[in-house]
């Protein structure tokens, strides 16, 4: 099953973050989140055809996003990353 993002969506997968080694140790209590930031970093898998910002030359690439607006959808058992494309901050090149 394929998804496709319509009215100027595009369809996004998180970039996986690598761990850096701490070197200290931080005691937290066993109920504490962690504070997500209010950007990050995801790569484009698909954009709508009416997109104007972000065009079929953009899949593949890494986006700065506004965290707060990608919305997380779960359907037939995958799940799926939508964003407005006024949204992306950037592209990384």
């Amino acid at each position: 099953m394929r998804f496709r993002p319509l009215n100027r969506h595009i369809l996004l997968c998180p970039v996986e973050k690598t761990e850096e080694e701490n070197k200290s140790t931080v005691l937290v209590p066993d109920n504490y989140v962690k504070v997500k930031s209010s950007h990050e970093m995801y790569s484009v898998i698909d954009t709508a055809r009416d997109c104007e910002k972000m065009t079929n030359n953009d899949i593949g690439r890494e986006v700065v996003v506004n965290n707060g607006m990608v919305e997380e959808l779960k359907v037939h058992g995958g799940t799926y990353y939508l964003l407005l494309e006024n949204y992306v901050y950037g592209v990384i090149h």
